[in-house]
């Protein structure tokens, strides 16, 4: 079964020159983490609020759990829930109180939504802040509030639209824990992130989207051969020169006081002794999602010539 089924959607906003996304098919299977990958204004939360019935497609066609999104929306909204990008807790309500109450606003009965308020509170660390007002907390800890309203639930399939923006290291891999338990129990998720890093560690497929457009999608492994080389290392820049190391690969200034050489398992070991002959610091590592993504929609390796680290 496809949680979602988007055939040629297009979304055209009033006054608007260009479509903020433009013939977009994508087929996401159920009980997977699916994530969309774009740069700021790419069309991904366009897209999540066309599945989630808070926007109309202008053309195409999308189905989510078997329902059509312009004349079946109330059947879908009974089976998802969703992390907006903007949202914001109450100011003069707790984390158990959103919690408990949208649980019941579900139609859950007072022990059930007591038990899973307090089950997604514990999961987040937010259990001991339980009684305090959202206005008296963290930006990070008000994040975690939606995120847990929307995790509490028994939706079938879960939208989150950037859900760990502002949180701490710490935070995040709790988030991360229950998404991947939400996966485990057969939900299924679509996910948008800035974080590459966020990506590669939960999701099973990806889509990268430019300009209300899909450039190219597949699995991790299948998106890191998009690079033609496999291998990145860093040296330290100190006295090098690029020219020294152009023999060997595609060579980028991170502008971080690194050189980046994006080259093959075969020339590793040359570079290696080449920095250690120098006394340079240096990394090896496989290729990211993040180079992937800068190389599609920053118009190559060689676009990273100012830094991104």
């Amino acid at each position: 079964m496809l949680a979602i089924d988007a055939a040629g959607v297009s979304k055209v906003y009033k006054g608007a020159h260009q479509a903020a996304l433009s013939e977009v098919s994508l087929k996401v299977e159920a009980g997977r983490i699916f994530t969309l990958l774009g740069r700021n204004g790419a069309g991904k939360t366009t897209f999540v609020r066309m599945c989630a019935t808070q926007l109309m497609p202008t053309a195409g066609s999308i189905n989510v759990l078997g329902y059509d999104v312009v004349r079946q929306a109330k059947q879908i909204r009974d089976l998802i829930s969703i992390v907006p990008q903007e949202g914001r807790p109450l100011r003069a309500l707790t984390s158990w109180d959103h919690i408990y109450n949208w649980l019941q606003i579900r139609g859950e009965g007072k022990q059930t939504a007591r038990d899973k308020t307090e089950e997604i509170l514990r999961k987040l660390e937010l259990y001991e802040a339980r009684n305090r007002p959202a206005m008296n907390l963290s930006g990070g800890m008000k994040q975690k509030i939606l995120v847990a309203m929307a995790m509490a639930t028994d939706a079938q399939l879960l939208f989150l639209d950037e859900p760990t923006i502002g949180l701490d290291p710490v935070s995040r891999r709790q988030v991360w824990s229950a998404i991947n338990d939400w996966k485990a129990k057969g939900g299924s998720i679509l996910l948008t992130t800035h974080y590459m890093d966020e990506a590669e560690m939960l999701s099973d497929y990806i889509v990268i989207i430019d300009k209300g457009k899909v450039i190219t999608q597949g699995t991790i492994q299948e998106l890191r051969r998009v690079i033609p080389q496999n291998i990145r290392v860093d040296i330290a820049r100190d006295g090098l020169d690029i020219d020294a190391l152009e023999p060997y690969g595609s060579v980028v200034d991170t502008g971080a006081g690194m050189l980046r050489v994006f080259t093959f398992e075969s020339a590793v070991r040359e570079l290696s002794e080449l920095a250690l002959g120098r006394n340079l610091a240096f990394t090896v590592s496989p290729v990211t999602l993040d180079d992937v993504f800068v190389y599609l929609v920053g118009g190559g390796i060689g676009d990273n010539q100012n830094g991104r680290d």
